[in-house]
């Protein structure tokens, strides 16, 4: 069973279930949308949901040129030493 048809079978399964089932669904998805998947720069814990937010913002930023150079970035991190 391809993914297509697995998505069709439980939208047909959650379109007849009754509200016990929906809670089960509801919290499994709201722990598979909380768990720890990555971390960011300074070993904050990120979930799925921060993660592609992170990831939306960093194509937003490519979007609208929000860049810097290789470069420019190392120049910038020798300041960095000094704070």
């Amino acid at each position: 069973m391809g993914l297509p048809e697995l998505k069709q079978k439980i939208q047909m399964q959650i379109e007849n279930a009754d509200e016990r089932l929906l809670r089960i669904v509801s919290s499994v998805f709201d722990n598979y949308l909380n768990e720890v998947v990555s971390y960011d720069a300074k070993g904050n814990a990120l979930t799925l949901s921060e993660y592609r937010n992170k990831a939306e913002e960093g194509l937003e930023d490519i979007k609208h040129n929000r860049l810097i150079s290789q470069e420019n970035l190392i120049e910038e991190m020798k300041t960095w030493k000094n704070e």
